[in-house]
């Protein structure tokens, strides 16, 4: 997506408007989605899940980790991430059902090993207006506390 656009820069060049070429892997903001895309060079998750950043692991297959959320909102908080950088739901492409199943078949398996009642709540925001801040899909698994 490289185009030209139009910038203006005051200072460096007096207040005159030039012509740039925009990076092919800068973000950019889509006006009708209002989503900024990322490579996953730029991703937090991604970089957690091929181990460059710490997290607590709380499970892992291949297509799918699940970590602690580092700024929990219940006693048990946890991130499932698939293994495939995908931006949010809207992003899903075809192929990408199994991701979708790991990360399904990762919240029974977490769910049978909560104690007391079981009860949790799945999350999952999407795109920055609501709240998705890491632009990889996740869903927030959170138990221990009810949050409505």
């Amino acid at each position: 997506m490289a185009e030209l656009v139009d910038a203006r820069d005051s200072k460096s060049r007096g207040g005159d408007t030039v012509s740039v070429r925009v990076r092919p892997s800068a973000p950019f903001l889509d006006l009708g989605y209002l989503e900024i895309r990322m490579n996953s060079t730029d991703c937090l998750f991604c970089k957690i899940i091929q181990k460059d950043i710490p997290a607590k692991f709380i499970y892992e297959d291949d297509n799918v980790i699940v970590i602690e959320d580092i700024n929990p909102k219940a006693p048990i908080h946890y991130l499932l991430i698939p293994k495939k950088h995908i931006v949010d739901f809207l992003h899903i492409e075809d192929g990408d059902e199994r991701f979708i199943l790991a990360m399904s078949k990762a919240v029974k398996k977490i769910a049978k090993d909560l104690s007391g009642s079981k009860a949790f709540n799945i999350i999952s925001n999407n795109g920055t207006k609501a709240g998705q801040s890491v632009l990889h899909l996740h869903w927030h698994f959170l138990s221990g506390k009810n949050i409505y």
